[in-house]
């Protein structure tokens, strides 16, 4: 048939275009390819069928990594995205950065556990050098139209009630674009020293913890503090004060959970909300859920800790269980601590209230499994 009437260019252009087209098509086969070669096999079986719609053979990882990345896909795939809406956005405190959480981290040594990453070396969150990478200086933010304390404290890494306390207001107070907010560098109030404080008794005062105070302020080790002074609380709480209902317990729950949902042949879930299935710090994993939403004990187990005050290496308020088997469960982040060190505890009994105490952002529970694959990590999904 003859030129068409309708085709504006000729023959020459034509042929030109068909060549880019070719080349983007090789040119996207190619990054393909290059992807699959360096992350291996853990994306092996989602690589294939990518190579397979090109044209092209892309060799298949082991039957177990395949089967792996399905159920990892499955998992991403299966939660309701208006659930997702709901549990994160109907709480003010939602918003959680992740990259942000726990500056406990860095494990001097890691292993692969099952799907699960487990640290060798066990953070310590009393050292005082999970504060080196805290700026000490004060930062002044311009309040912008459609800020909250919520987003303004995303957008520095600190919770929405050290905004509040920092700035003496209090939750459900009006802030308007134009005004402008102290943020501190870490979670915790800032306060005026008077002629008889001493480093414990502000420890005492504010629920911190001396050694952290100390660290955090670069103080001498004598502690020794000058009136007039303003230093910062890691963690710490104003006095003789009520929490905004930000980060207080909104309903109270029963001592047991109504159900107790298996994540494992032995773990069931701590708490209900948004799993987010990354792993970061000690094998842990993040749910997140509005401020006061119960956690329950995994399994049964002895309390090895249970630490009510300070920022504590980032974990906030927190929990230790350790089970007959020798796991160890972790709780961070919390509002309120419902358990005492030395108690027994059933699976399924309520231990604490979800917060976000600590190095956090938005409210939500840091899980830490011990010793074993953390069944939390995988895909992300809606726990009920």
């Amino acid at each position: 048939m003859g030129k068409s009437s309708q085709d504006p260019l000729p023959s020459g252009k034509r042929r030109l275009k068909g060549d880019i087209r070719l080349k983007s098509k090789l040119l996207v086969l190619a990054a393909v390819i290059l992807f699959v070669w360096f992350f291996g096999k853990n994306i092996a079986g989602s690589a294939k069928q990518i190579g397979d719609s090109a044209g092209q053979q892309v060799a298949s990882s082991s039957q177990d990594s395949a089967v792996s990345g399905q159920q990892e896909e499955a998992n991403f795939l299966s939660g309701p995205l208006a659930s997702l809406e709901q549990i994160l956005f109907n709480s003010a405190q939602g918003a959680i950065d992740l990259s942000a959480d726990d500056a406990t981290e860095n494990a001097d040594l890691v292993f692969f556990q099952e799907n699960s990453l487990v640290g060798v070396t066990s953070p310590n969150p009393s050292d005082g050098s999970a504060f080196n990478r805290f700026s000490k200086e004060l930062k002044t933010y311009v309040v912008q139209l459609g800020d909250n304390p919520e987003i303004i404290g995303a957008k520095f890494g600190i919770s929405a009630d050290t905004i509040l306390w920092t700035n003496n207001l209090k939750d459900g107070d009006l802030i308007h674009p134009g005004d402008k907010l102290i943020i501190l560098p870490i979670n915790g109030i800032r306060v005026k020293i008077s002629a008889k404080d001493t480093i414990s008794s502000l420890a005492k005062k504010y629920q911190g913890k001396a050694d952290e105070i100390i660290a955090f302020n670069e103080l001498p080790d004598s502690g020794v503090l000058k009136a007039g002074d303003y230093i910062i609380i890691p963690g710490g709480e104003p006095a003789a004060t009520v929490s905004p209902k930000s980060s207080s317990p909104k309903v109270s729950a029963p001592k047991y959970a109504s159900s107790t949902k298996k994540a494992s042949s032995w773990l069931i879930f701590p708490t209900t909300g948004y799993d987010w299935g990354i792993i970061h710090s000690y094998n842990g994993v993040d749910v997140a859920n509005t401020c006061g939403t119960p956690i329950y004990a995994a399994a049964a187990g002895r309390v090895i800790l249970a630490d009510a005050s300070g920022w504590n290496g980032g974990y906030g308020k927190y929990i230790k269980i350790q089970h007959s088997n020798g796991v160890v469960t972790l709780y961070g982040h919390a509002t309120q601590l419902l358990v005492s060190q030395g108690e027994q505890v059933a699976q399924g009994q309520l231990i604490a209230y979800m917060g976000t105490t600590g190095n956090s952002t938005g409210c939500h529970l840091h899980f830490e499994v011990r010793g074993a694959s953390n069944p939390l990590a995988g895909g992300v999904r809606v726990v009920k």
